[in-house]
């Protein structure tokens, strides 16, 4: 079975922190599993969380082994400091494992700061989140490219407000070929090099499967693609930036970018993100302007 990198990151987090830039000497019986904690919240929807253990680079690992990994009894609190929610564990086949916590009470916000509390066999884990305000596209066109028939990318161009550092991520879902959004390759785009300025970008199909990761970039002529354009908070930013550059640039548990992947969980012997998102939606044809 195809394991998603949106559902699965834990094992590219695992790759990422077992690399070594002295050869392969480590000691790999000694290692610990961490948590792994994906949870997100957008504006206009219910606050989500995925935890599951971290496993060794060294073992071997299939489906079955990945569904003994997650984490079913814990307790999830979210709370935006007026109102809280604790979280019930579901089944969504649109992940896997299947299981995912969510809220049904509780949306985001624009300009909210949300925490989050993880209570797990005695341990505690905390983390927060502000969700800010969302960010438009004032064009989007799909262009094919020079020798290749039916395949191209697809453009976005937007200005970046001047005002403030502003953080974004790009996902995209093909209609009736992708069950979910998945973010595109090298999703997090921080505005440092154009902070001000209109800007102009390919978005190029991510990988649905960390096992394929690049193994095809475009969308095809007559796609219907989603595209979900979010905010996000530095740290929730610099989560995805590091992550994405150990993924996508190292791949190799045995050499490493000198690139530490920073997490926003605190709390002993866990990694990940709890972040938020401001969210802009389009839908766009694959096809020739």
């Amino acid at each position: 079975m195809k394991i998603s990198i949106k559902n699965i990151f834990l094992l590219p987090i695992v790759f990422c922190y077992l690399q070594c830039d002295t050869g392969p000497t480590i000691d790999y019986t000694l290692y610990e599993p961490k948590l792994v904690v994906d949870g997100w919240i957008e504006a206009g929807n219910f606050p989500k969380v995925i935890l599951s253990k971290s496993y060794s680079y060294f073992d071997d690992i299939d489906s079955a082994t990945v569904r003994q990994l997650v984490e079913t009894k814990a307790k999830i609190t979210v709370s935006d400091g007026v109102e809280s929610e604790v979280l019930t564990l579901k089944k969504d086949e649109n992940y896997f494992p299947p299981y995912i916590y969510s809220g049904t009470d509780l949306k985001g916000e624009a300009g909210k700061t949300y925490t989050l509390k993880i209570e797990l066999r005695g341990e505690v884990y905390t983390s927060s989140t502000t969700i800010p305000p969302a960010a438009s596209f004032e064009d989007l066109w799909y262009e094919v490219l020079p020798g290749k028939d039916t395949l191209g990318f697809i453009y976005g161009k937007f200005t970046d407000n001047p005002d403030t550092d502003n953080y974004y991520r790009i996902f995209t879902q093909r209609i009736g070929k992708d069950s979910r959004y998945i973010p595109v390759y090298l999703s997090a785009i921080g505005d440092q090099s154009f902070n001000g300025k209109t800007f102009t970008f390919s978005l190029l199909r991510g990988p649905d499967n960390f096992t394929d990761v690049a193994d095809d970039l475009y969308f095809t002529v007559g796609d219907s693609v989603r595209i979900k354009f979010c905010t996000m908070d530095k740290a929730h930013f610099d989560f995805w930036r590091t992550l994405e550059r150990e993924l996508y640039v190292v791949g190799n548990p045995f050499s490493s970018a000198g690139n530490e992947i920073i997490s926003n969980i605190k709390g002993k012997k866990a990694i990940g993100v709890w972040g938020g998102y401001g969210v802009k939606f389009y839908t766009i044809k694959a096809k020739e302007r």
